[in-house]
């Protein structure tokens, strides 16, 4: 699976020496403090969603970042000075902190579902029930997502709906994406690959706009899931991880 964005990598690559967890202040910086701090390391607008104490870690704070849709988590000393980028892992239960709290925050608003809703290609079953999937027609996870997800949606009754994202390492993708639009192909012509001469303008327009909906959502990578309520989830999916898009 693809890294979600290029602004994760610019961050982690930013990462400062971190003073003794025990020399930290009692209290952690504001959210105007933590945006001045990092913002020269974000080449994109963000908003600061949330900066607290960590449980016990005596002067460690926990930053939440949203870039679109996108969060981030990383780590900052009380005075704002300092910031620690990467995975917090506790060695007693073996949990990974760090991707537990950003999975927290994967959810978009309102607003951006509606927003979504004006790039769906393809809509594969009646269900009342939806979630959309944003997907590369030569994305080899998106291959391994498709049985999966076409199964459990006939089994709950959830409408599959479709928004083609071909990614740039895969130049082939985007011609596939415009054919099954002008071609008004479905979930089945997808999954098999379908392509053709038909390269219309109307097809390449709405694959285009689904570029821009996709940078300005901050999402980088496929598969991507957005269930009707707002959740998200990246990667191979489980039965378990679509569930949560529709409850």
């Amino acid at each position: 699976m693809l890294k979600k964005a290029v602004f994760l990598s610019a961050v982690m690559l930013a990462v400062f020496s971190f003073s003794a967890c025990g020399q930290g202040s009692t209290t952690c910086p504001t959210k105007e403090q933590v945006k001045t701090s990092v913002k020269e390391f974000i080449p994109k607008d963000f908003s600061v969603e949330s900066v607290s104490q960590m449980q016990n870690i005596s002067g460690l704070c926990e930053v939440v970042i949203k870039v679109g849709s996108q969060p981030l988590v990383f780590y900052m000393d009380g005075k704002g000075e300092y910031l620690l980028a990467g995975n917090l892992i506790s060695v007693k239960d073996k949990k990974n902190i760090t991707r537990d709290r950003q999975q927290e925050f994967m959810k978009v608003s309102a607003d951006q579902l509606k927003e979504i809703e004006k790039h769906v290609n393809v809509k594969h079953g009646e269900g009342s029930k939806y979630i959309y999937f944003i997907t590369d027609p030569d994305c080899p996870f998106c291959k391994r997502s498709n049985p999966i997800v076409e199964e459990w949606a006939k089994k709950n009754n959830v409408q599959i709906r479709l928004i083609f994202f071909p990614l740039p390492i895969h130049p082939e993708a985007f011609g596939k994406a415009v054919s099954v639009i002008c071609d008004k192909k479905g979930f089945k012509e997808y999954s098999e690959g379908y392509v053709s001469q038909n390269q219309c303008e109307e097809g390449k327009k709405a694959v285009e706009a689904n570029l821009e909906l996709m940078d300005k959502l901050g999402i980088g990578g496929t598969p991507t899931f957005i269930g009707m309520n707002g959740k998200m989830h990246s990667g191979l999916p489980t039965e378990e991880d679509l569930n949560k898009l529709i409850n």
